[in-house]
């Protein structure tokens, strides 16, 4: 009890901000560069020209504009990152109090089933799947219905016998399933752990699970789903930024308004009436 209070409080310890501030900072220098590298780009390629000189010459803040946004959000990103890495090297510098703390409840259990006189079960669930686990008391389930439906295959012809074989074989086929799906869907109920990291902890091992690199990958990768909707956030607001770039260049040449494109005819007639 003291090692998990221990483990509990020293997930609240403070980050280090040196680190944090150093990968906002490397955040604003790569958004600076591809901010400056896409404008360059657009120069380069004569997107950025107009007909009118005062329009020619508002674009110039693209200069300005896309480094500052692509700066912004490189921030925003190193800061997302850097608080991740920070809470990965937290971690894992916490593996040997919790495989301590496994390998304690690990020690009572065996000493329970040895007090039982099952020591070969424990031995067992040592190389056996959370999913196998399911899967045979779903198995155990379904042996005691059968049993109690031998009665019944004593009179029964041959066809029925076969009908009510495949029956129990469709049985225990859509069981096991439906055992795997529900563990899945009242985990996320309850604990608001992501689909996959409940769907690893169903295929690995028991004995994975009294591991403390096993366990703390769980954590890793439940992190990563909840920081995921912030990452796409960032890259939305990215594609966002080109999407309005992209259509300042379509309106633009729709009012045929780059150089080298001909005026509108009515533009060029009421400039011939003038």
């Amino acid at each position: 009890m003291d090692q998990a209070q221990v483990l509990l409080a020293g997930l609240w310890e403070p980050f280090s901000f040196l680190s944090l501030f150093g990968y906002s900072c490397l955040g604003l220098l790569l958004g600076l560069v591809v901010g400056l590298l896409l404008t360059l780009q657009l120069q380069r390629r004569g997107w950025l020209a107009r007909r009118k000189r005062w329009h020619h010459w508002l674009l110039k803040l693209y200069f300005l504009l896309l480094p500052a946004c692509g700066a912004l959000l490189g921030v925003q990103a190193g800061l997302l990152y850097g608080g991740q890495q920070q809470v990965h090297r937290h971690l894992d510098s916490y593996a040997p109090l919790v495989q301590s703390v496994a390998d304690a409840v690990w020690q009572d259990f065996s000493t329970y089933l040895q007090a039982q006189d099952q020591q070969a079960l424990g031995r067992e669930l040592q190389n056996t799947s959370v999913q196998a686990l399911l899967n045979h008391l779903a198995a155990q389930y379904l042996q005691a219905q059968i049993l109690a439906r031998a009665p019944q295959l004593d009179e029964a012809s041959l066809a029925e016998r076969v009908g009510i074989r495949l029956f129990d074989y469709l049985q225990a086929s859509l069981l096991g399933e439906l055992v795997r799906e529900t563990a899945v869907e009242q985990a996320n109920k309850y604990t608001k752990v992501d689909r996959q990291v409940v769907l690893d902890v169903l295929d690995a091992r028991v004995e994975q699970l009294f591991q403390a690199d096993f366990l703390l990958g769980l954590l890793k990768r439940q992190l990563a789903q909840v920081l995921k909707p912030f990452y796409l956030t960032l890259l939305m607001l990215f594609g966002l930024l080109l999407a309005l770039v992209g259509v300042e260049m379509g309106l633009s040449r729709w009012l045929r308004q780059w150089p080298g494109q001909a005026q509108v005819p009515e533009l060029s007639a009421q400039a011939q009436v003038q």
